[in-house]
C-alpha cells in the first residue's frame, strides 16, 4: 500500500485534532473496575503499558512485583507474600494491559474487578475511562510498597474513602475536569507530576457534597482531610480525562498523531490514530531525576504507568513551563522546564485551545504529537513520572522526566506501507 499523500495525512490528522479541542471530560462515578470493563474475570488484573507475558516477564520489575504480591494480599486471595508468588507462579492469575481495556494503571499499580475506579466521562463523544484512586505520596502500593501500614490504608481507600466519595460524585451530577485542568495550568500545576492545584480544586468542588454524603462527621473528616493532605489525588482523573480523549480521536485512519504513550516496565509503547490496536515498542528507555536522599539511579525501578498519555494531550512535560516549582522536584531549573516544554511545539500539529501557559502569554500547550514530525526533526516527545525503588516493597524514591526513544516513532511510520 503506498503512503498516503500530505493532503490526505492532513485531513485525518485535523479530524483527530477536531476531537482532541472538542473533549468535554467529566467526573461522573466511583463503581468497581467490573462494572465498566464486563468481560474482567475474577483473577485477572489490569497493569499499566503494553501487554506483558505473564508473570515471568512481571516479576523482573520489581515495583510492579511488588504491588502484584500486595494486590494479592489486599484481595485475599493468599495469606503471605510466598503465597502470593506461588499463586502467580501457577498460572492461576492472568495480566491484562489496562490501556487496552479502556482506562489506565497509575505507575505500577494494579486493578482487579473489584478496585473502586474513578469514571471519568468524555461527554463529547460519549466514552468513559478510568484509574484507581490515588494513595498519595510516598510508600504506596502503586509504587511497589506492601507492608501491612500500606495495605491497610488501602482498604480504608477502596472502603469508606471510596464509598463517600462515590455518592458525593452522584449527587453533585458530575464534576467538569476540564475547566479544573485549565484553571489548575494557571496556578502551577503542569496537569501531569504536579497536581497541587488540581487537586485542591476537586476537592473544592466536592466538599459540600462529601459533607452531606458522608454518615457522620467523623467520617466527613477522615475523607476532606485524607483528599487535603493528598496533592497528587487529581493524578489518575487526568488519566480519565486523557484516556476518554484520546479514545474519541482513535481509528481515523492516515492520521500520524499519537493517541497513547505508556511503559510496562520493560517496554515503552506508542499507539497512533491510524492503527488503534497496535503498539509500536521498544525497550524503556532512562529516567533523568532527582532522587530523594540516600536514593540514586542505579536503585531505580524501570519506567513503568499509563500517565504518559497525559502528554499526548499537551499536558505534563509539555506543560512544564506553567509549573515552575515542578522543575526543582524532578532535577532541573525553571529555564530548562520551559525550554524543553517549547520544543515540544516543533513536534505536534496545534495548540490546544483550552490549556494555556500563562508564562508564554497564555500560548495553548503543544498538542497533537505527530510521528512524521518527530521523526523527521530526530526529536522525541518527554514525559514526566515518579520514580520508585527497583526492589518490591521500599515505595517512591524521587521524580524525574523521560525523553521517548525514536525507533517507536520510525516503526509507526513503517507500519502504513505494511498495510
Amino acid at each position: 500500500m503506498p503512503f498516503p499523500s500530505t493532503d490526505t495525512i492532513n485531513s485525518a490528522n485535523a479530524e483527530v485534532l477536531s476531537h482532541i479541542a472538542e473533549a468535554d471530560p467529566y467526573l461522573v462515578d466511583i463503581i468497581p473496575a467490573g462494572e465498566i470493563v464486563s468481560d474482567l474475570g475474577t483473577y485477572e488484573l489490569l497493569h499499566a503499558g503494553p501487554p506483558l507475558r505473564g508473570w515471568n516477564e512481571a516479576r523482573t520489575v520489581g515495583a510492579l512485583r511488588g504491588s502484584i504480591l500486595g494486590s494479592i494480599l489486599h484481595l485475599g486471595w493468599a495469606e503471605s507474600l510466598a503465597d502470593a508468588e506461588k499463586l502467580m507462579t501457577s498460572g492461576k492469575i492472568t495480566l491484562r494491559s489496562a490501556n487496552d481495556s479502556g482506562g489506565g494503571g497509575t505507575y505500577a499499580g494494579v486493578i482487579s474487578r473489584t478496585t473502586p475506579v474513578l469514571v471519568t466521562e468524555n461527554r463529547a463523544a460519549n466514552i468513559r475511562a478510568f484509574a484507581a484512586i490515588n494513595e498519595g505520596r510516598g510508600k504506596a502500593l502503586r509504587y511497589g510498597a506492601n507492608d501491612s501500614e500500606t495495605l491497610k490504608r488501602l482498604a480504608w481507600i477502596e472502603g469508606e474513602l471510596a464509598d463517600v466519595l462515590g455518592l458525593a460524585i452522584r449527587r453533585s451530577g458530575g464534576i467538569n475536569l476540564g475547566d479544573i485542568l485549565s484553571q489548575a495550568l494557571h496556578m502551577g500545576d503542569d496537569g501531569h507530576s504536579r497536581q497541587k492545584a488540581a487537586s485542591s480544586l476537586i476537592l473544592n468542588a466536592l466538599a459540600p457534597h462529601i459533607t452531606a454524603s458522608a454518615s457522620s462527621k467523623d467520617s466527613s473528616e477522615r475523607v476532606l482531610s485524607f483528599m487535603a493532605a493528598n496533592d497528587i489525588f487529581f493524578l489518575p482523573l487526568t488519566i480519565g480525562v486523557a484516556k476518554s480523549t484520546m479514545a474519541a480521536a482513535t481509528g481515523v485512519a492516515n492520521s500520524t498523531v499519537v493517541t497513547c504513550m505508556a511503559a510496562n516496565g520493560i517496554q515503552f509503547g506508542i499507539k497512533i490514530s491510524s492503527f488503534p490496536d497496535k503498539w509500536f515498542t521498544t525497550p524503556v528507555p532512562s529516567v533523568t531525576g532527582k532522587y530523594f536522599e540516600g536514593y540514586d539511579l542505579s536503585d531505580a525501578n524501570p519506567v513503568i504507568g499509563d500517565s504518559e498519555i497525559s502528554e499526548t494531550m499537551g499536558l505534563g512535560a509539555f506543560a512544564m513551563a506553567a509549573a515552575p516549582a515542578l522543575a526543582a522536584y524532578v532535577g532541573g531549573t525553571p529555564e530548562e522546564a520551559t525550554r524543553l516544554a517549547v520544543e515540544m511545539y516543533d513536534i505536534t500539529l496545534t495548540e490546544h485551545t483550552r490549556f494555556k501557559i500563562p508564562q508564554l502569554n497564555y500560548r495553548g500547550t503543544p498538542t497533537g504529537i505527530d510521528v512524521l514530525k518527530v521523526v523527521a526533526q530526530e526529536l522525541t516527545p518527554l514525559f514526566n513520572t515518579g520514580i520508585a525503588h527497583k526492589e518490591p516493597g521500599v515505595g517512591q524514591i524521587g521524580a524525574g522526566f523521560v525523553r521517548t526513544p525514536l525507533s517507536c516513532f520510525r516503526a509507526a511510520l513503517e507500519a502504513f506501507n505494511e498495510d
